[in-house]
């Protein structure tokens, strides 16, 4: 499945469930409305809700416009879902935990990005208390498969929207890369290199942006692209990827950049692997 360009998406979801760790979303999509020149929609579940949601609008989003919305009981995610429509994109807090979850913001937010169709703005619990600073750069890890380069899309519209350059990087654990070495009678580095350069400068055209590419190296997957992402690069990656002598960026790797960032992380699970 496609995603819609950035430039085509026209309003902000954001879940809320009354818990002051949900309002972790908020300051990352008053950041967004503004950037991007969105409105902003905040939901939560429960016939009692709106009050709540109203006062939450009034005291955090001052001059942005905004909506509230109560789901109907049941499925949150569906209402959520719903609620984003065609032209919506979700931000919301999670837990960021791997497995299965007492249905709350870990949960739902796993259960929205499998089933949105679209890219979807995390605030992981390492985002609490920090002041937000302006992105710098966009971040897209990729691992040689057709899934995680379904980012780079939404990775490239992102920063022409942003006016900030694209970084594509990979990564080599020590393992795979003296595999590697052994396999191919050379320097994995300089294949890797040659690969995210060429995405990176596919981007950089089509955007018209300016294109950099890195190869990172460890045996954290996670941990290395939050560490070259640092406080003022934002990270654009899918959930799934496949294996090989390139890292897997599978669901647990997608959930450890989004827990240790300290920026939201945009996820996007394509339909197809």
């Amino acid at each position: 499945m496609s995603t819609p360009e950035v430039r085509d998406l026209r309003e902000l979801v954001v879940p809320l469930d009354g818990r002051d760790a949900s309002l972790r979303a908020i300051p990352v999509a008053a950041r967004l409305s503004k950037r991007l020149g969105m409105s902003i929609r905040l939901c939560s579940v429960g016939a009692d809700a709106t009050d709540w949601l109203q006062t939450v609008a009034d005291e955090h989003l001052a001059g942005h416009e905004v909506a509230v919305d109560v789901i109907p009981d049941g499925d949150p995610v569906d209402g959520i879902v719903k609620l984003a429509g065609e032209r919506g994109i979700v931000c919301m807090a999670t837990a960021a935990s791997i497995g299965l979850h007492d249905g709350r913001i870990g949960s739902v937010a796993e259960g929205v990005v499998r089933l949105v169709g679209r890219p979807v703005v995390l605030a992981g619990p390492s985002m609490e208390g920090r002041d937000l600073s302006p992105t710098a750069r966009i971040v897209c890890p990729v691992d040689g498969s057709h899934t995680s380069e379904a980012a780079l899309a939404t990775a490239g519209s992102l920063a022409k929207r942003f006016d900030v350059p694209l970084w594509v990087v990979t990564v080599i654990s020590p393992k795979a890369e003296s595999a590697a070495r052994a396999g191919l009678g050379g320097d994995p580095s300089m294949y890797e290199a040659g690969y995210v350069r060429s995405l990176a400068r596919t981007q950089a055209d089509k955007h018209g942006i300016d294109g950099e590419y890195d190869v990172l190296h460890g045996d954290d997957a996670a941990a290395a692209i939050v560490d070259f992402a640092g406080d003022d690069g934002t990270v654009v990656m899918s959930t799934h990827g496949r294996s090989g002598i390139r890292r897997v960026f599978g669901g647990s790797v997608a959930m450890g950049v989004v827990a240790h960032s300290q920026r939201a992380v945009v996820v996007w699970r394509p339909e197809e692997d």
